[in-house]
């Protein structure tokens, strides 16, 4: 009779595994996780990017990206790191099955939605929502899936941009190497800095004889030094402060609603003459508290900010000393 009782606990038992096994095995498979495939390099031609009632909107045009309908240059570097998320888009884990779109930011208000295409034919479209408390992860949804996934890594912040955050700030750009002249005018024409590559004065040594049976080396080329209007040698730093504002030149923020045409009488103006010649013409303050100068840019369609700290590094300096490396003083001869 024992004997009898252990064999129904022995196949209830068996029953029990057998029926966890099966929907263990059913679960799996109801979390299986979506797969995407990958976008290939170059495929995407526009992005359409909207969060609550602000729509930003990109086409690829000549291998630029521009944001319209101003057809403003975009960041590079912010698209491109874009591109990557969108391209090699991955899920890693299922976070819920529910509707609960508030607590991941992903309600109509607060989700940003990403749709990439080509030819106007969408190739990735998914929501984001806020990054998951790992800070490794970001929430999304996919198109016509009510679940709420772990995408690889944290990109909501790349995503969250206005237009003017998108917009290319670098509004001039000159290559050291080719620049031969540096000048600075203030609103009255008055040269505030005169700065020219010269070649230097060599050092002077016994001249030697050249050897007849020794063919001459070619000379070796000029070694050019900065120097001022007066001839006088320029300190290095001085060279160095100048590129540093002006090999990229990026500014604040663009001018809305204005046009270059809208800007006259310039306070300072900047040119640097070599390979091309580039200027930059700076204007009043709209305010007198203001830290930004208005300006323009002979590399660049739109009126900008230029943050006040450049421009007094460069013009402050010279219009309180127009003449930062004075030569030598002479020196009154004695009466014999």
């Amino acid at each position: 009779m024992k004997s009898k009782k252990e064999f129904i606990l022995l196949g209830l038992v068996i029953i029990a595994l057998a029926a966890y096994i099966t929907v263990r095995k059913t679960d799996r498979t109801h979390y299986e996780l979506p797969v995407i495939s990958p976008i290939k390099d170059n495929e995407i031609t526009s992005l359409a990017i909207i969060k609550g009632k602000d729509v930003i909107d990109l086409k690829k045009a000549d291998d630029k990206w521009l944001i319209q309908p101003e057809k403003f240059p975009a960041d590079t570097g912010k698209i491109n790191a874009m591109l990557k998320i969108i391209q090699n888009l991955t899920v890693t884990a299922l976070v819920s099955e529910s509707p609960s779109d508030n607590r991941y930011d992903l309600d109509p208000e607060k989700r940003i939605s990403v749709t990439a295409s080509k030819d106007g034919k969408p190739l990735r479209v998914f929501d984001i929502g806020k990054p998951a408390p790992s800070g490794r992860h970001t929430f999304i949804k996919l198109p016509g899936d009510t679940k709420v996934y772990h995408a690889g890594e944290n990109f909501r912040n790349m995503f969250d941009q206005t237009k003017d955050q998108l917009r290319d700030k670098v509004i001039l750009t000159v290559e050291r190497n080719q620049v031969k002249q540096i000048d600075i005018k203030d609103k009255d024409n008055k040269t505030l800095l005169d700065l020219k590559q010269t070649p230097e004065t060599p050092a002077s040594g016994p001249e030697e004889k050249p050897d007849a049976k020794t063919p001459a080396a070619p000379a070796p080329p000029a070694k050019m030094a900065w120097k001022d209007a007066d001839g006088n040698p320029v300190n290095e730093s001085e060279i160095n402060n100048l590129f540093n504002n002006l090999s990229r030149l990026q500014c604040q923020s663009f001018i809305n609603g204005k046009t270059k045409a809208d800007f006259t009488k310039p306070l300072y103006t900047v040119t640097l003459t070599g390979a091309k010649t580039v200027t930059l013409s700076v204007f009043d303050k709209l305010n007198k508290e203001d830290a930004t100068y208005p300006a323009v840019s002979s590399e660049n369609d739109y009126p900008f900010m230029l943050p006040a700290y450049m421009m007094d590094s460069m013009v402050k300096k010279k219009e309180n000393n127009p003449n930062p490396n004075p030569g030598p003083k002479m020196q009154p001869k004695s009466n014999p």
